[in-house]
């Protein structure tokens, strides 16, 4: 049975063309291509098959068209890592196997680092809270909370039986940006007591630190602990 090779369509000819004149350098960034009537002539279609080959090659990013100046080579788009920051707390609720503990909550001064840190006056005070969240009665994360008083005046009356203070924060006084920061730090003694670290476990522990914003203001400051085991980042790979 003799097999018939498919006959790829005009623009796709083109294309195959133009990536290779890309691909090999012949044409280097900024290089000005052949215009829709010259490719047209050149590959024998209209136009209106030339300019797809072009759009759909500026679509990817290869070429860069600009009404009245041509097409050009675009200069490749950077890399740039993605990484997915996995929230635990989130993932035993959704589970079903989520509880917490509250600490304390009070209203203290801010020291400086964290006026500075917050955007505020020295002194001011803020509300200072600490939790221990639990998956199936056991620690994962313990959490300490700074919070501006004027953006979330209640939460020093809240007992958190049915949320959480991030839940109740987003609730009241949603943030327009969050800052990241994650940090590997090894736990105090009081800090291995809350997450009932063995000897063997307690070397290492992730912190992850966030800033919430609303607007101008900065709403919260969160630094949570979190045993280096229970955490990653990224997708599922090994």
């Amino acid at each position: 049975m003799v097999k018939t090779a498919l006959k790829l369509p005009q623009y796709q000819l083109i294309k195959q063309y133009l990536k290779h004149q890309i691909e090999s350098g012949e044409w280097p960034v900024g290089f000005r291509t052949p215009s829709e009537t010259k490719l047209a002539s050149q590959f024998s279609v209209s136009r209106m098959t030339a300019r797809r080959a072009l759009q759909e090659l500026a679509d990817q990013g290869l070429l860069s068209r600009t009404a009245g100046s041509g097409t050009f080579v675009a200069r490749p788009e950077s890399q740039v890592a993605s990484l997915q920051i996995i929230d635990l707390v989130e993932r035993a609720r959704q589970a079903g196997y989520y509880s917490n503990r509250l600490l304390g909550i009070e209203s203290v001064a801010a020291s400086r680092q964290m006026a500075d840190l917050m955007h505020l006056n020295s002194k001011q005070p803020v509300y200072q809270l600490s939790m221990l969240h639990l998956e199936r009665n056991r620690p994962l994360v313990l959490q300490q909370l700074w919070v501006h008083t004027s953006l979330a005046p209640a939460l020093i009356k809240q007992t958190f039986n049915k949320v959480t203070p991030d839940d109740y924060l987003q609730w009241f006084a949603p943030s327009t940006k969050v800052d990241y920061q994650l940090m590997a730090v090894a736990p105090g003694s009081e800090q291995r007591e809350r997450l009932a670290l063995a000897e063997l476990e307690s070397s290492v522990c992730m912190q992850l630190n966030r800033r919430c914003w609303q607007h101008q203001q900065v709403l919260s400051i969160s630094a949570s602990i979190i045993p280096a085991a229970f955490y990653q980042l990224g997708h599922n790979l090994l």
